[in-house]
């Protein structure tokens, strides 16, 4: 056995902050229901705080242009630039003290002189002879009678100042036929639909603060320092069976990629004198069963013994993914405790060219048989008989297990599900593990996106389930349960 493969994380705590922002964007498609539903609620309400608040204005508006009068049929530059000049004059006659008592004596609707100097305003375009004259009040009709008032009045008040000037209207008032205050309302309604979805986005963006795991093949070398074996993408798993490299469903790639794992470890076997292969992960359903058990069946494929051992006494799944028949099961503990001899439990299974130690029942005090004599006499005994062993354990941060097995075993290999375990349990396992002497060679990396994979973990989880499962996990605020089921509870020191 060769010595622990020691990590050193201190590089990637002196990277400091970093973002992936690929994960980050699949994660905001993942969650962009939080952003479209705070962007309609804020959106509602400010719709309707705006509809509240918002005091309803009406506006009718006059345009005028100012000509000058000469003898030639066509106005010259000079005539222009007067005409501009006069415009800048005409504003301040218009908003006089004359126009506006003229206004109010000859309003249809009654007004007094302070509405109608608050609801007047005139502006000369800049650069041009036009002039816009806006009225706005609280009343379409009182809008637009004063406007109306103004049409008809004003010429007779202006005209006597410049009588080499003409003062047209050019734009007739109408009545306004919806509030001013709509546009304001829209722009409202608009800037709150945005700020929801940015607040949306915030809240996606401290959940990917919090939830540090692995979101990209390329985290793996700068969180947790480990060699990539192999990644396994996304697929479909639209049955209950296993994910095998022997179905032609699961693709060509799915089937090479298990073909590079092998050749990888069959390159440290040589190269190490390793044999005995311990398959584990972080957390529960990352894949370590299928990657444990295609990676048996690829190595006897290119001609090697290779002996499967579910070691999983908590939560036993490779008899259910190789779909392996009864008397076909029989399980370690059996071995271990003498009720069945290590011959009769060890299974050929001619389908897959294996062979299997593989039961189906829980054992009530898995880390005290793992930890006997007899079970070290058990890996001893298979080590010299099989070209590889191959051993699928429980999750290396969840119960102790998977260190009494890696002190049994040559060498390790972690899966890693893409954005499940937290990078802190799977630096943790990488401890546990290099600390009980065996070789953390590397890492599959699973059910990866960026790769091509539809999570097929979790279609084993009820396998088993019971009395002894796993605890459940909190991943938004690393709550982890392990409380539930037969050895959980215990501290991770005490082993």
């Amino acid at each position: 056995m060769t010595g622990g493969f020691i990590v050193n994380y201190e590089n990637q705590e002196n990277k400091g902050f970093q973002i992936n922002i690929m994960a980050f964007l699949r994660l905001a498609m993942k969650k962009i229901w939080i952003i479209l539903v705070l962007a309609v609620v804020l959106a509602v309400a400010g719709f309707g705080m705006s509809t509240v608040a918002i005091e309803h204005t009406y506006t009718s508006k006059i345009s005028f242009v100012v000509n000058t009068i000469g003898d030639s049929t066509f106005a010259e530059n000079s005539d222009v630039s007067a005409s501009i000049n006069i415009a800048s004059t005409y504003k301040y006659i218009l908003e006089s003290r004359s126009v506006i008592e003229s206004v109010v004596e000859n309003s249809v609707i009654p007004v007094t002189y302070t509405e109608v100097d608050e609801a007047m305003t005139v502006q000369a375009i800049t650069a041009s002879s036009v002039i816009e004259m806006t009225i706005t009040t609280n009343d379409p009709q009182k809008s637009y009678s004063i406007a109306k008032a103004v049409v008809e009045n004003y010429n007779d008040i202006v005209s006597e100042i410049y009588s080499n000037a003409d003062l047209k209207v050019c734009d007739y008032p109408v009545q306004a036929q919806m509030p001013d205050s709509n546009a304001a309302r829209t722009l409202i309604t608009l800037i709150a639909f945005v700020l929801g979805a940015v607040l949306g986005l915030t809240i996606i963006f401290i959940l990917y603060i919090i939830n540090d795991t692995i979101r990209d093949v390329d985290e793996i070398a700068n969180k947790v320092g480990l060699n990539i074996l192999g990644t396994i993408s996304k697929i479909e798993k639209k049955s209950s069976k296993g994910l095998l490299v022997t179905d032609k469903k699961v693709g060509f790639a799915f089937t090479e990629t298990f073909k590079a794992i092998r050749t990888k470890v069959e390159s440290n076997a040589i190269k190490e004198g390793n044999n005995v292969y311990m398959v584990t992960s972080a957390c529960e359903n990352e894949g370590k069963t299928t990657i444990s058990s295609n990676l048996a069946i690829t190595l006897a494929q290119n001609g090697k013994t290779v002996l499967l051992i579910d070691a999983d006494l908590r939560k036993p799944a490779v008899a259910n993914i190789l779909e392996l028949e009864k008397n076909q099961t029989k399980g370690l503990a059996g071995v271990i405790t003498g009720k069945d001899s290590l011959e009769s439990t060890i299974k050929y299974i001619e389908k897959y060219n294996i062979f299997v130690i593989a039961g189906t029942h829980a054992s009530d005090n898995p880390s005290e048989l793992l930890s006997t004599q007899k079970m070290a006499d058990i890996i001893k005994a298979v080590r010299n008989e099989f070209d590889f062993v191959i051993i699928d354990t429980a999750p290396a941060s969840v119960v102790t297990d998977a260190s009494v097995i890696s002190s049994l075993s040559d060498a390790a290999i972690l899966v890693i599900c893409e954005n499940r375990a937290p990078v802190s349990r799977i630096r943790m396992s990488i401890d546990d593990i290099n600390n009980s002497g065996a070789e953390v060679i590397g890492c599959v990396y699973n059910n990866t996106v960026t790769g091509a994979v539809k999570k097929y973990g979790k279609k084993y989880g009820k396998y088993g389930y019971g009395k002894y499962g796993y605890g459940s996990y909190g991943y938004g605020s690393y709550g982890y349960g392990y409380g539930y089921g037969y050895g959980y509870g215990q501290n991770k020191n005490s082993k």
